[in-house]
């Protein structure tokens, strides 16, 4: 946790939300074996699109392993088509049973069906899982926003994308939750790239997996380009 300038008068500023490094530190320290649970859509789910190559889920335990964390469980119960509602309906068998000591959730894209009128309800609902996993665990819970589209995706994800990813972004703040911010960097990225990076319209390819873990990797502080899942190309 990290605590910002001065604010008012000289009084500190409230102190800014851990980054996900930080509050996994422990998880990734710990000397004895963890269990991190990945819940959410099909992009976490990594099936089809990817032809048969690795999701970033995949990649990251690769990345585990390479840190001699061989015996630590990596759990993906992604499911195809699924919002935040399905996995508070669901969260018992997809995530609790396993009594997870690091949680990351990747919704929003299936969310944006839900359009303009479906932003505060998402936001809520998002709050309430993240809050119910804290109350049933010690786990870290970690935030993630979705991948970019091409022009080519459900129209519903092209016109209400962005306002979903500010609701996750202002979920983060409001509950201290560290955040990856994948919308971000790939608006940082030239968008003739993404062309590479997308098997479908929304959907990544085994590129598109493969910077979405390079992102994570370096959110969580465990990214390296010396080891084997670093030296894996992008184009």
């Amino acid at each position: 946790m990290t605590v910002g300038p001065a604010g008012p008068a000289g009084q500190a500023a409230p102190a800014a939300p851990a980054g996900p490094a930080d509050a996994l530190a422990p998880v990734l320290a710990a000397p004895t074996p963890q269990v991190w649970s990945f819940i959410g859509d099909s992009v976490t789910a990594a099936s089809w699109h990817t032809w048969g190559g690795r999701g970033f889920v995949e990649l990251f335990h690769e990345r585990l392993r390479e840190l001699g964390r061989t015996t630590d469980g990596v759990v993906n119960t992604g499911v195809s088509g699924w919002r935040v509602t399905d996995l508070a309906e669901n969260l018992d068998a997809i995530c609790l049973r396993y009594r997870p000591d690091a949680v990351t959730i990747g919704v929003g894209l299936n969310d944006t069906k839900g359009l303009v009128d479906g932003v505060d309800a998402f936001g809520h609902n998002y709050r309430e899982l993240v809050t119910r996993i804290r109350e049933a665990s010690d786990a870290v819970v970690v935030l993630q926003t979705p991948n970019g589209t091409l022009p080519t995706g459900p129209e519903h994800v092209l016109d209400h994308l962005d306002a979903y990813v500010a609701e996750i972004r202002t979920v983060a703040g409001d509950l201290d939750a560290p955040l990856v911010d994948h919308y971000a960097q790939w608006q940082a990225t030239d968008p003739n790239t993404w062309y590479h990076w997308l098997g479908h319209g929304c959907h990544p390819n085994a590129y598109g997996h493969r910077a979405m873990a390079r992102t994570m990797m370096r959110a969580f502080g465990v990214w390296s380009e010396d080891a084997r899942s670093g030296r894996l190309t992008i184009p």
